[in-house]
């Protein structure tokens, strides 16, 4: 089976993106993410024409993908979001052979 691909893409304005960086960053960041079950790869990229930030990640499965998320959820990453001006729009891709 292959893994799936999931592209979390972070709209922020300056001080959302800085914020959101430091987060990331931190003890309770993707640290966190890449041992969570199921994750392969986490790359943190910064878009080069605005504040957003991008998460390519690797995972086992959307299942996967989604527990971590809903995971995220629970323990209070919408709230960080809203406070800080952030919207989250996620996509999931398969990889092919071609």
């Amino acid at each position: 089976m292959m893994s799936a691909i999931a592209i979390a893409t972070f709209r922020c304005n300056p001080e959302g993106r800085s914020a959101l960086t430091d987060f990331l960053s931190g003890e309770e960041g993707l640290s966190v993410t890449r041992t969570y079950e199921g994750a392969i790869r986490v790359e943190t990229l910064l878009s080069n024409d605005s504040d957003d930030v991008i998460l390519y990640e690797e995972w086992e499965s959307v299942e996967h993908h989604q527990a971590y998320v809903g995971w995220r959820v629970e323990t209070g990453l919408a709230d960080f979001l809203s406070s800080n001006g952030i919207e989250l729009e996620i996509a999931y891709l398969t990889p092919t052979d071609i």
